[in-house]
Formats: structure tokens, sequence, C-alpha cells
């Protein structure tokens, strides 16, 4: 007997971002020569400053983890964050940081701490600190990140977002279902299983279960011939009942399980 399938751990699927680094790099770099938004920060700091200068900034993940207490944390999202989203919002980002800030050209990346951080135009603001486009995203399964996606076993949720070139996202799908099939594959391999190959073949099905019934009716193979092939050579004809009649029976005994 065949092993059970096991219950895998979801399968997170991740690349680098289709659409190249460059682009968010750049983006950055004109915002961040931008006379508003750096004014715009100059007057968060101004406001919220010296909170985070006695207990760490929020991008600061290490510092945030090992200094703020809970209330911290609810005071920082109640009277704080509102501030980051307007700003970001703004100018269609996805977190407010230092316009002195650089990142690296070729890996899109700024180490802060031990973590690394990305450009803030790499990332839509409702994506970030509308949390109520976030709850609802959340509840239809999403993570609200673009270019990510998990595997269920057989299954796939693939996030995309639309604002990229169909090329990119044409280029990330089929990235994503290759690296998926590969993994889903092994995965079976490891049970002993396989995954059903070749495509469907509706017609063949429909001309199995025909023969086989007539077969179940008390039908002889002369007499399936002449009511379904009469037509094509007898012998032929007499083969084809056959292998019609194999066929089914390999599907009624569990080979069902490969129609996809």
């Amino acid at each position: 007997m065949k092993p059970s399938r096991s219950n895998p751990a979801i399968e997170f699927i991740y690349t680098t971002d289709p659409v190249p680094s460059e682009v968010s790099w750049y983006k950055w770099e004109f915002l961040r020569r931008s006379r508003k938004y750096q004014e715009d920060y100059k007057w968060f700091i101004h406001q919220f400053g010296p909170w985070f200068r006695r207990r760490g900034y929020w991008y600061d993940y290490d510092r945030r983890q090992a200094n703020w207490s809970a209330s911290d944390e609810k005071h920082f999202y109640a009277k704080i964050a509102p501030a980051i989203a307007q700003i970001c919002r703004k100018y269609q980002i996805g977190n407010l940081f230092p316009p002195e800030w650089r990142f690296d050209k070729k890996r899109g990346t700024r180490k802060i701490g031990k973590r690394e951080v990305g450009p803030p135009t790499g990332i839509a603001a409702e994506l970030n600190w509308d949390f109520d486009v976030m709850r609802k995203l959340m509840e239809l399964g999403f993570t609200g990140t673009a270019d990510s996606a998990r595997r269920y076993q057989n299954l796939v949720l693939v996030e995309f977002d639309l604002n990229r070139p169909m090329k990119d996202l044409v280029w990330y799908a089929e990235y994503v279902l290759t690296r998926a099939m590969e993994n889903y594959r092994a995965e079976l391999n490891k049970l002993g299983l396989t995954a059903p190959s070749g495509r469907r073949r509706f017609e063949d099905y429909a001309v199995h279960l025909t023969v086989w019934d007539l077969k179940q009716k008390g039908k002889s193979v002369s007499e399936i011939v002449a009511s379904q092939f009469s037509v094509e050579d007898r012998d032929s004809a007499r083969q084809k009942v056959r292998d019609h009649l194999k066929a089914a029976e390999r599907l009624i005994s569990g080979g069902y399980t490969g129609i996809s």
C-alpha cells in the first residue's frame, strides 16, 4: 500500500524583485532630493525624534524588539504611526526613511543592525501603513507583500503587484509555477507518489465510460463494436473496445486521481 500523504509545512516561494532593483533605487534617489520630502521628514523628526532617540526607531527591528515595551508599541501605533502613514501616502512610499540614506544600487538594500531593508519606494503605502487594507488582504489570504507565493500541497497562492509591467508579471508567474512544480514533485517522490502528467483527454474518458457501462450491462465485445464502432475495421474495433475497457478499469481502480 502506498504511504498516505503527510501534511507538509507551507512552502514560501520568494525571488528577487522581477522589476530590477534599480527601479526602486532610482525612485528613492530622486525622492530623497525633493525639498518637500526633506521638509516633511524634518517636521516628523521635530515632532517625534526625542521619543525615538530614547527607544530606537521603528525600522530598527532589533533595537525595537529589545527596548520597546507593550505601552511603547501602543503609543507608537496610536500617536505616531498615523503621521508616518500620512507622509507615506503623500509620496506613495511604503516607509518613512531619512533622506540622507543611501541604498546599495546592485543589491537594492541597506543594513540596519543585523537586518536589511529596501528603499521605501519599493512598496506601496497601503501595503505597510493602511491597516484597514492590510486587514482585508490578510482575511483574503494575502500577506500584503507582492512577488511572494505560498504552496499548500498541490495549490499555490501567488501575489502580484498590478502596477508592474505585464512582462514582469508573466516572468514571475512562470518562475513560481516552475519552482512550485519542482518542489511538489520532489515532495511526492519522497512519499512514493507521482504527480499526474499529460493533458486532459475528456473525449477518451467519455468513450471509456460508455464502453465500460455497456460491458456492465452484459453487452459482448462484438455488440459494443456494432453500436459504437460500426464504421471501423472489425478486428481493430474489437481491439479498441478491449483497450477502452482496460483504460476504464485503470481509472476506476484509482487512476482517476491522475485526472487534473
